[in-house]
């Protein structure tokens, strides 16, 4: 008897599919997903440098793209320095395809930022040697577009050309400090407005245009890591609302010969400098940003005499301006631009002069990202959700307006990236009900060359893998449809109220519903017995100006109302136990979360928030302050806005957890949610993991993490 109930246990078991274990749905994925593994493609050329596997890996492979042929391209004895072979982190290629650029013994800084060790090699002769006699701990390493030298930031904060052809190393600037940085930026500049690249080389190799960065005004910040014997601290300047920001000005170094012009008007104390392009060999365009981020300039710098004229400006009084950095200069002087003043992002041209400017697409939809302009042909090439809101596909126009053509047909959520030669680009896409492809695809046409790589999907189903479906439903005031991400358990019965998770982020201008494969972690929750949901409030992206700027002034109030809409809809639908509705989130889904368990605490008994940011006022100026404007002039906005606010409200119990060393969201937002919570009696757990930072993970910590996120779910929802 006890054999016939195994049999038939086994049975069933086979025929529903296997369950997944928190580790594979945390560490250890059991699934095989498309991917091109490390790839760097060659300049000028539809071929791709891929590393060896197994005991290869030491060798780079030459894969050519269109007849699908792989060669020996780098040996491994090339990466061996005085007997001791090289382990390449990354590789650069030179504009012209002669020389590589090679990174190794990689530290972190910052999210982006980091130091490494340089070496070069000569593809033509072998030859491998490092950039100059103290090639470790550089930032910010480079060719020039000549590829006669590389350039680079030492730790003195100056920048610095090595000449890889008499081996010599020069200095550029002189100023670099602990508090001046030049060449590479400051926390804020890094998270928030450009990246850690702080300096262009000019087209013809000849001068290199950057950004000084003065940080001796913003006030600093201290994280304390107590997991050396006697703790240390770590001061980083980060600017909150409402405090100094660090001041920059713009530069032009010659490379050869001494000179150092400073751009007129490239200056700022409080504002914002966030893009800075050289347009040709004689000119440079910057961006000034207004420090609330409502206008912007772009001016044209002569680098001879420094002067600088203003050709284009842009104003939103009623929300913000996007620092996208998609502003294009055409070589006989227009100029291609995202632009919102239309009311949708789209593309507009305008002459050199700025004096006359047009739209080039149109319509209730929008364009995110420019990814090639074929000038010759005079096509842009981009990325927009005509199609759907829940879509990025790639797009061809004229210049005119003319010939739109959409090269991504196939359902779902589309990623581009172009080959070397521009004329075939890499299609990565994925909808709700197909898991990753690959496909290889030619950029006129937009016709598929071959599959590059392919998920197998029966590998979901062995896993009772349920696919979401977007839904729609009114707001509670009923002036919107607002969308919605549900996800039902594999074994669903009508007849049975389930609890619910909401997983949120919420922040003004993203978006969190697409049509692309579901999230591991949202199928585990599935298989535990929980609904699992996420939607668009009005603020996010996605769907115009108007919708966006909701967020505008008080980043709670709609993320609140339309998250209370979606959760009464479940439960009006039948699908939701009211008594049992759950929270998570991360960073700004962190905060999501505690604004949930507390100002919609009539909705939600639960959450588990990570890293959330809980009062505006403690993060920094450059994000903040684009979405919430002037903190003397908006005083109300920021009360309405902080978690603190509204834990009065709070009814049932919230988990936090944080990284004592995160430099983004800092671990003060914490302690002063619970510092709060704790005397207003409210049932609060915190999680604290030591030496961790925004990410927390590493030595088990991101195992743990989930593991007592879905414990506190079990005992509470």
């Amino acid at each position: 008897m006890k054999i016939k109930i195994l049999i038939l246990s086994l049975l069933v078991s086979f025929c529903l599919g296997k369950k997944l274990t928190l580790d594979q749905a945390v560490v250890n994925s059991p699934f095989k997903t498309a991917s091109l593994g490390w790839y760097k493609s060659f300049p000028n050329e539809n071929s791709v440098l891929i590393r060896g596997k197994g005991d290869r890996w030491k060798e780079f492979l030459k894969v050519d793209l269109i007849n699908n042929d792989t060669i020996l391209y780098i040996d491994s004895l090339c990466f061996n320095w005085k007997g001791n072979d090289i382990f390449v982190n990354s590789i650069t290629f030179s504009k012209d395809g002669k020389k590589i650029l090679v990174e190794t013994d990689k530290e972190k800084i910052w999210r982006y930022s980091y130091n490494a060790t340089y070496f070069i090699l000569d593809l033509t002769t072998r030859n491998f040697f490092p950039v100059s006699s103290r090639n470790k701990r550089l930032k910010n390493a480079k060719f020039s577009p000549n590829g006669k030298y590389a350039s680079y930031i030492r730790e003195d904060n100056n920048i610095y050309v090595f000449n890889t052809m008499s081996l010599k190393e020069k200095q550029l600037t002189r100023t670099g400090s602990e508090k001046i940085l030049n060449g590479h930026f400051g926390w804020l500049y890094e998270e928030e407005l450009t990246g850690f690249d702080g300096y262009r080389w000019s087209p013809d190799s000849k001068y290199i245009s950057f950004w000084e960065e003065n940080q001796s005004k913003v006030p600093e910040f201290s994280i304390l890591d107590e997991l050396n014997l006697y703790p240390t601290t770590e001061k980083i300047r980060y600017p909150k609302v409402g405090e100094s920001n660090p001041s920059l000005r713009i530069g032009i170094a010659r490379v050869e010969g001494a000179g150092k012009k400073w751009i007129k008007k490239a200056y700022v104390e409080d504002d914002y400098i966030p893009w800075m392009e050289w347009i040709n060999e004689d000119k440079i365009a910057f961006m000034l940003l207004s420090r609330f981020q409502k206008k912007w300039d772009i001016f044209i710098a002569d680098k001879t005499t420094g002067k600088s004229i203003k050709i284009l400006s842009e104003s939103d009084p009623k929300g913000w301006l996007e620092n996208h950095k998609q502003i294009k200069f055409l070589k006989d002087g227009r100029i291609i631009w995202i632009s919102e003043q239309s009311g949708y992002k789209h593309l507009w041209i305008s002459k050199h002069s700025g004096s006359m400017k047009w739209p080039i697409t149109n319509g209730k939809w929008e364009v995110s990202k420019i990814v090639h302009i074929d000038e010759e042909d005079e096509k842009i090439y981009f990325i927009g959700n005509m199609e759907s809101t829940f879509e990025n596909n790639f797009y061809s126009i004229c210049y005119d307006g003319t010939g739109l053509k959409l090269l991504t047909p196939e359902p779902g959520s589309h990623s581009v990236s172009l080959t070397g030669a521009k004329t075939h680009f890499f299609d990565t896409f994925s909808s709700l009900q197909k898991p990753k492809i690959i496909l290889l695809k030619e950029l006129a046409s937009g016709k598929v060359i071959r599959t590059l790589a392919h998920t197998d999907q029966q590998q979901f189903k062995d896993y009772r893998w349920e696919a979401p479906k977007i839904i729609k439903f009114s707001s509670l005031d009923s002036s919107l449809i607002l969308n919605g991400l549900l996800l039902l358990p594999f074994d669903y019965d009508p007849n049975i109220k389930y609890p619910l998770i909401v997983h949120g982020y919420g922040m003004p201008g993203t978006q969190i519903v697409w049509n692309k494969w579901g999230s591991l972690w949202s199928q585990y929750l599935s298989q535990q017995g929980y609904i699992v949901f996420s939607m668009d409030s009005r603020g996010m992206s996605g769907r115009g100006e108007n919708f966006k700027n909701f967020s505008y002034g008080d980043m709670a109030r709609y993320l609140n109302l339309d998250h209370a809409a979606g959760v009464k809809h479940l439960i009006n639908q039948g699908y939701v136990d009211p008594s049992r509705v759950g929270a998570w989130g991360w960073s700004g889904g962190g905060y999501f979360t505690c604004l949930m368990v507390t100002r919609n605490s009539k909705y939600f008994k639960t959450g588990v928030a990570i890293a959330p940011c809980t009062d505006f006022r403690l993060y920094d100026t450059a994000y903040t302050e684009r979405y919430m404007g002037d903190i003397n002039e908006n005083k109300s906005g920021y009360d309405s806005t902080s978690v603190l606010s509204w834990l009065h409200r709070m009814k049932g119990n919230l988990l936090i957890m944080h990284g004592s060393n995160d430099d983004n969201v800092h671990q003060q937002h914490t302690s002063k949610l619970i510092n709060h919570a704790l005397s207003l009696g409210k049932d609060v757990e915190w999680l604290i993991y030591p030496g961790k930072d925004h990410g927390i993970y590493g030595g088990g910590a991101r195992k743990h993490l989930y593991k007592k996120m879905i414990e506190y779910f079990k005992r509470n929802l």
